[in-house]
């Protein structure tokens, strides 16, 4: 027997020669409490989430952490009326890659979770997925790109992102909208990144844009400068650079300090950060990059629900969502809708069976209306590009989602 005491005040009943009669309020509350089984009775399933809490991408891991956290517990008093309790289990990748594949293990072997989400860059969620696969437990990458990933076969990996969406974005508004006659391309050795500027390279030089530097480098290091003499050698107009937000603040920063004069410089992974514009101040006016959500630029259709999001964010960590949060929350939203599926349907709660229901998926977000491709890529992942002006992230490409219009050339720093 479940005990439940009320503290009443004189205001909430009144009192007859009988038991008391309780206001409408009170008996709605005491309905909820029928309808909710005891916490006690509730069947626990464990969502497993890796993601890079400590080393170089520790500020993205906690990003899509946030976004993870928030999705449980906004969908876990829903099922909780249906009988189920979603228990998060979280473990820290440390950005490397063996720890990723001894959390995937422990997480699906101790924890026995019913699924995987998060995730950030392929050199991390390749080896998740390896695991994953092997113990028939559907993963769902929070962030992930590497196309061979999804070229395997494999049943029960998926993802939330996927490179076309970076391709056609970044060469159609290069080509179309700044018509950049010569560019450079300087990327990280990740997987995801590598392929990205491989097939930028071919889709611009078929288009009659001149790449003069291609340049790869391994990400976290210390100087740029190098690389940066290249391309003013080469006169290249644009650094397109496929890399992340720390070595983006450093190159900027060096090509400030080092006056080399650009038309431009496109980001395409980390720029859409707000702390971009908060570290490098007036050098990052006129700086692009691209973003799939901030909370002002989201799916159409989803803007309600966008809204809520950012003001239930804020509540629940006092800050507003970096834009990888979404991707985290989408992540989680894909496996907990899955699952509410199977409830309603009444199938068992398995991993064979969750796959099945992420297979059938139809999630409006506003990240994009997820649907999954039969390898598991997501059919309507797509990158807007965004310029800061004036200290804030404006929408400029495609038409259809600009706000404002891209200002290039650039002026020198010395201007700005």
């Amino acid at each position: 027997m479940i005990q439940i005491s009320l503290s009443l005040h004189r205001e909430g009943y009144k009192k007859e020669k009988g038991p008391f009669f309780r206001v409408p309020a009170v008996l709605a509350f005491l309905g909820m409490m029928v309808l909710a089984p005891p916490a006690d009775a509730l069947q626990e399933v464990v969502l497993g989430e890796i993601n890079p809490l400590t080393g170089r991408f520790a500020a993205q891991g906690a990003a899509l952490h946030q976004g993870i956290s928030y999705a449980v517990e906004e969908v876990n008093p829903r099922l909780a009326l249906k009988g189920v309790k979603v228990a998060p289990v979280f473990r820290d990748d440390e950005s490397k890659p063996e720890r990723a594949v001894a959390a995937a293990e422990e997480l699906v072997t101790r924890e026995r979770a019913l699924a995987l989400v998060g995730g950030y860059v392929d050199s991390l969620v390749g080896p998740i997925s390896e695991v994953a696969e092997r113990a028939k437990v559907p993963y769902v990458a929070s962030a992930s790109l590497d196309e061979r990933l999804t070229q395997r076969g494999y049943h029960y990996f998926f993802r939330v992102s996927s490179l076309p969406g970076y391709i056609k974005t970044t060469t159609d508004f290069l080509s179309e909208v700044l018509k950049v006659k010569n560019l450079a391309i300087l990327y990280s050795t990740t997987p995801g990144a590598t392929q990205l500027a491989q097939r930028q390279r071919e889709i611009l030089e078929k288009r009659g844009v001149k790449v003069p530097v291609f340049e790869a480098f391994t990400s976290g290091i210390v100087d740029f400068t190098p690389l940066l003499i290249k391309v003013r050698e080469a006169g290249a107009e644009v650094i397109l650079s496929d890399a992340f937000f720390a070595d983006h603040l450093l190159m900027v920063r060096q090509l400030q300090e080092h006056r080399i004069y650009l038309k431009g410089f496109l980001g395409t992974f980390g720029m859409e950060f707000p702390a971009v514009i908060k570290r490098l101040g007036k050098a990052s006016e006129y700086l692009l990059g691209t973003t799939s959500w901030e909370p002002e630029i989201t799916t159409p259709g989803t803007e309600e629900a966008s809204r809520a999001f950012v003001e239930g964010f804020k509540r629940r960590f006092g800050v507003e969502p970096d834009p990888l949060a979404m991707h985290g929350y989408a992540s989680a939203r894909a496996v907990l809708a899955a699952l509410d599926s199977l409830i309603d349907k009444k199938i068992p709660v398995n991993g064979p069976n969750l796959r099945e229901e992420l297979g059938k998926l139809d999630l409006l977000l506003p990240l994009e209306r997820l649907k999954f491709d039969p390898n598991g890529d997501p059919l309507g992942y797509e990158r807007v590009v965004i310029q800061i002006q004036k200290g804030k992230h404006v929408p400029v490409y495609p038409p259809g989602r600009a706000r404002g219009r891209a200002l290039y050339p650039m002026p020198p720093w010395e201007k700005r």
